[in-house]
């Protein structure tokens, strides 16, 4: 089978990034025995092909093209003289001007993979949408479009639309880009600084530094998990960045809330010594307002370690009572409650660690979900 993974948006992707979805997803469609190339914008360049090996033999094509960029939909004119080359163009969501093109025009091929679902915290995505429910998209047949979500909430989002033919698969990890020599991680200046500093134990978060992650919200369950627990100390490790307004917020919080020695921050820390972090952090926190998946989320699990966060995309995909916790209190002293009880109670602790590493190890890598893609294109 030819397959062909369109990413419509008109954002020029950096291929040193270590967790893009279509690069993971054709990686393993290969792997099984297909050909697969991914379909990037390229903003005023000319249109170019790019290989990238990716082992024994195998390989993937971009195929980088020309487009142009209108209200953040991309247009692409020179898409359609690839498309007779594919048995299976799967395209993202379900929105857009060339994802709509791709539905009306070649529709007994194209495959949607849809991410967003309906969240009050996403205003303009959910207007948008119903302007194209009620404009572009009634001139598709919803009843023969088939449709992969990335969530169970965006499995219900669809069918509330009236789509029939969604499949929930989820999002997968690439293990090629954690699956690293140990060497060389542990001397990293940071991973050594960060090492240093504890002294007891780890809450870990990693990601933007921003208003739907809700950083604040954060800060004062680190401040009611050490009002709280007096069994050890208790350190907040930030790795992330955002703007500086909403930044200087959170460093106002940190002093607000007497946090000064209890929270270790670092803007950044590359891919390669995140493997180091996760092995030190005890608990990762994530109270996310909005989350189509949270790759960080996968991340954690696979390195074992256990995750709180709100009801999203990943976490309804994927959590059990053994493999995670969701908390969607907006008081951060259940969450406290949530991180002491795990603190607390060292068997159900073990065994989380356990699960929440085999959920992603055996179901959610790209290769363990291949099969599910496929059997969606069939």
């Amino acid at each position: 089978m030819k397959i062909l993974i369109v990413r419509p948006s008109p954002n020029k992707m950096n291929l040193n990034a270590y967790n893009l979805q279509e690069i993971g997803l054709a990686k393993a469609l290969v792997h099984k025995g297909h050909i697969c190339d991914v379909m990037y914008y390229c903003g005023k360049e000319k249109d170019h092909i790019e290989k990238i090996e990716i082992g024994n033999g195998l390989s993937i094509r971009i195929l980088w093209l020309h487009g142009y960029g209108i209200f953040h939909e991309g247009i692409y004119p020179s898409l359609r003289k690839y498309i007779s080359d594919y048995d299976i163009i799967q395209a993202g969501g379900y929105v857009g001007l060339t994802v709509t093109w791709l539905n009306l025009r070649y529709g007994n091929k194209v495959v949607n993979f849809q991410g967003p679902y309906y969240c009050e915290y996403c205003k303009g995505d959910i207007k948008k949408a119903k302007i194209w429910d009620n404009t572009l998209l009634r001139l598709v047949n919803k009843n023969k479009m088939v449709l992969g979500t990335k969530s169970t909430l965006a499995t219900e989002y669809m069918k509330k639309k009236g789509f029939k033919n969604v499949t929930t698969i989820g999002v997968g990890l690439d293990l090629s880009n954690l699956q690293i020599s140990d060497e060389g991680i542990y001397q990293n200046e940071i991973v050594k600084q960060i090492a240093s500093q504890k002294d007891g134990r780890i809450l870990l978060y990693i990601g933007a530094i921003e208003d739907r992650r809700d950083i604040l919200f954060l800060l004062e369950i680190s401040h009611k998990v050490k009002l709280n627990y007096s069994k050890e100390n208790v350190k907040l490790l930030i790795i992330g960045k955002g703007k500086e307004e909403y930044v200087s917020e959170c460093k106002n919080k940190i002093s607000a809330l007497n946090l000064q020695d209890d929270v270790i921050w670092y803007e950044r820390l590359e891919q390669k010594y995140l493997k180091a972090v996760y092995e030190m952090a005890d608990i990762f926190i994530l109270p996310t307002k909005y989350e189509i998946y949270g790759m960080v989320i996968l991340e954690a699990m696979y390195f074992g370690v256990p995750v709180i966060t709100t009801y999203n995309g990943g976490s309804s995909t994927m959590f059990n009572r053994e493999n995670g916790v969701i908390c969607n209190s907006k008081e951060p002293s259940e969450w406290a409650d949530e991180i002491v009880a795990l603190f607390e109670e060292s068997e159900r602790y073990r065994k989380m660690k356990e699960c929440a590493h085999e959920t992603i190890a055996h179901g959610y890598t790209w290769d363990a979900l291949a099969p599910k893609f496929l059997e969606l294109y069939k």
